[in-house]
């Protein structure tokens, strides 16, 4: 029964979707340049034989054959970090936060970190919170191995930040805890509407959070890996019906496999804001992801 929906509800959003989830022949990985550059870590993985394919929006992301992913693990560059295996849709939404030199940036549901790391490279100061202890922890030696010196880490609970940091963070980066259909490619198990549900409310509550926490002029990003419109384009209708200060401003993506926000679903009409948002489609190294970029006027 849950399988039947599933895919019911998929072929509503877009049918090419649960045939993409079939094939993932690639992966990706970025530069971490706290430890190295582009060319000295490139170098490295050319003496061992990889040859990476650069992305064409980033200077600094590769991705490799699927069948090399195992491997890579064990090259020089991956052992001393100077590489770091991320999904081309999560380093693209972490690359679509404009971030200035001198911001400070709340990453709201962190670990394990990768959107961190980048924002390391990019801005002065990043707090990172995580509510999970063993995923806190383990976030925390990730900062550590990668030399990000400027990251502050909390576990706490991301709905109840704003309540300390009100209107405090140049920008503002929420990934949300979700149903995470985005990585299903096979026989549905452990999927149910109870659990979309369960995580739309938690993440209205996040975002509230999230949008609270941030400066006026400010700008954030909230982010899923799930196709379920309740916890994606229903959340950030949630975020605009409540603050007539925020608005979604576009994204704008260089490669084919998008979609725009769906205006409504299953008889709710959303704000027109919300057709500004998008939907990555799975693809290759892209695996499925929702982004809406908002600011606070």
């Amino acid at each position: 029964m849950h399988q039947q929906l599933f895919e019911e509800r998929i072929k509503k959003i877009n049918p090419d979707i649960l045939q993409a989830l079939q094939s993932k022949d690639s992966f990706s990985f970025r530069i971490n340049h706290h430890r190295a550059t582009t060319d000295e870590a490139i170098q490295l993985l050319q003496e061992e034989g990889y040859e990476p394919e650069i992305i064409a929006w980033a200077q600094d992301v590769f991705v490799l054959p699927m069948s090399e992913r195992k491997k890579i693990t064990k090259s020089r560059a991956y052992t001393q970090n100077m590489i770091y295996i991320q999904n081309l849709s999560s380093i693209f939404a972490a690359y679509s936060l404009d971030i200035e030199p001198e911001d400070w940036v709340l990453d709201l549901a962190a670990a394990p970190g990768g959107k961190s790391l980048i924002f390391s490279e990019r801005a002065k100061k990043v707090s990172a919170v995580e509510p999970d202890k063993g995923r806190f922890f383990r976030m925390k030696r990730n900062f550590k191995e990668h030399m990000a010196k400027n990251i502050q880490t909390y576990n706490k609970d991301g709905r109840f930040i704003y309540k300390s940091c009100p209107a405090w963070f140049d920008k503002v980066f929420l990934d949300a805890p979700c149903s995470s259909e985005a990585h299903i490619d096979g026989e549905v198990t452990w999927w149910n509407m109870r659990r979309v549900r369960k995580f739309a409310k938690l993440q209205k509550e996040l975002i509230i959070s999230a949008f609270e926490s941030l400066k006026p002029s400010g700008q954030m990003i909230y982010a899923t890996c799930t196709f379920a419109p309740e916890e994606n384009e229903a959340v950030v209708n949630f975020l605009l019906s409540r603050y007539p200060e925020a608005r979604v401003v576009p994204v704008e993506a260089p490669f084919p496999n998008k979609m725009a926000g769906i205006p409504e679903w299953e008889g709710e009409k959303f704000h027109p804001d919300v057709a500004k948002t998008l939907r990555i489609l799975p693809q290759d190294a892209y695996s499925g992801f929702y982004l809406a970029k908002i600011v606070k006027s």
